[in-house]
């Protein structure tokens, strides 16, 4: 299993940072996978932009060689390979 790195993370919230997507990745560890969570930086701010997040995402961890998977709400992201 591929393992993503704190300066990828780092990398890819300056990237959403760019496109002015007021979102931030956060990176934690699950029982033997790793997982993100998405914190919204402001309601207003956030409103409308989830499908833009959700195409960056994909794009940043397709060019990257990872696969995810997200949960029911959205709002956590799992490494599957």
């Amino acid at each position: 299993m591929k393992i993503i790195s704190f300066n990828e993370i780092i990398d890819l919230n300056h990237k959403l940072e760019e496109k002015e997507l007021h979102f931030k990745i956060h990176l934690r560890d699950a029982c033997g996978r790793q997982s993100m969570w998405i914190e919204p930086l402001g309601n207003c701010a956030c409103e409308g932009k989830y499908e833009d997040l959700y195409r960056e995402l994909d794009s940043y961890f397709k060019e990257n060689g990872f696969v995810i998977e997200y949960s029911e709400d959205r709002l956590n992201i799992w490494i599957v390979g």
